[in-house]
C-alpha cells in the first residue's frame, strides 16, 4: 500500500493566490540574517507581505511538515488584519529597509536597529515594474514518488507560484522547508527556470530535485512538475 500525503493549497488559500493577479501597491519582506543567498543572485528568503490594490494584504510563507524521513512543504497565504509596514523592508522602495531586533553586547536586553549588515536587506533596483502589475498567476505543483526500502510513498505539494507581468517577465515564489517558515522569492528565475520550462538546459548541481531541496534525499525520487494557471475567480 502506497503511503500518500496531500499538501495542495486549500480552497481559501487558492482563492487568495488567484487574487494576486492585478496591481500591487507594495511587496515587503522581513529583514535579517539569511535574507540573501551568497551563491544565488536574485534569491531572497523571508516571509513576505503582498499588498494588492484590491483586497487585503497577504502574508506569504512556507508551511512545512515532517514526512517519509524528510520535510515537505507548500506555500501558505494568510490574510493580515493588521501589520506594521515600518518594521518591514520593501522591494518596491528599496530605501525602506525595515528594522531588526538584536540583543545588546551583554545579552541582557534587546532593541531595534536598522538591518545594516550585508545581506540583511534588499539593495537592488525597485521591483515595482516587474511585480507591480501581475497579469498571470500559476501554481507550481510537485508530484513526487519514492520508496523507503520496499515501502512506496508519494506526495503532492503546491510548492510555488509563478508571477508574470505584461512584458512576459517571470518571478517565482517558492516554499522552503524549515522551522523558520520562510519562503523564497526568485526574480528573475535564473537557475530555477528549470522548474518552469521543461526545455531549459540542464545545469549540474541544479536538477529539479536540487532546486526543490531534495538533493540529499536518502533514496531516489521521481518528480513531476505541473503548472496551473489561476483565473480571477479560482
Amino acid at each position: 500500500m502506497i503511503r500518500a500525503l496531500d499538501l495542495s493549497l486549500p480552497a481559501p488559500e487558492l482563492r487568495r493566490a488567484a487574487g494576486l493577479r492585478g496591481r500591487w501597491t507594495d511587496f515587503m519582506y522581513v529583514p535579517g540574517p539569511g535574507f540573501t543567498s551568497p551563491v544565488e543572485s536574485g534569491l531572497y528568503t523571508s516571509s513576505f507581505v503582498i499588498v494588492p490594490v484590491d483586497g487585503r494584504p497577504l502574508r506569504v510563507s512556507s508551511f512545512a511538515v515532517p514526512a517519509f524521513g524528510g520535510e515537505l512543504c507548500r506555500l501558505r497565504f494568510e490574510p493580515l488584519v493588521s501589520y506594521r509596514p515600518d518594521n518591514l523592508g520593501s522591494f518596491f522602495e528599496p530605501a525602506r529597509r525595515g528594522i531588526v531586533y538584536a540583543m545588546s553586547a551583554d545579552r541582557r536586553s534587546g532593541g531595534k536597529r536598522p538591518p545594516d549588515r550585508s545581506g540583511w536587506s534588499y539593495d537592488g533596483p525597485s521591483l515595482a515594474r516587474r511585480l507591480g502589475d501581475v497579469t498571470e498567476v500559476r501554481v507550481l505543483r510537485e508530484r513526487v514518488t519514492g520508496a523507503d526500502g520496499d515501502r512506496p510513498f508519494s506526495w503532492v505539494a503546491d510548492r510555488g507560484l509563478t508571477l508574470t507581468n505584461s512584458a512576459g517577465e517571470q518571478s517565482l515564489l517558492l516554499a522552503r522547508p524549515g522551522e523558520s517558515e520562510q519562503a523564497a522569492l526568485v526574480s528573475p528565475p535564473g537557475l530555477y527556470r528549470a522548474l518552469l520550462d521543461p526545455a531549459a538546459p540542464a545545469v549540474p548541481g541544479a536538477t529539479r530535485g536540487d532546486l526543490l531541496g531534495y538533493g540529499d534525499w536518502s533514496g531516489p525520487l521521481e518528480i513531476v512538475i505541473e503548472l496551473k494557471t489561476l483565473g480571477p475567480a479560482a
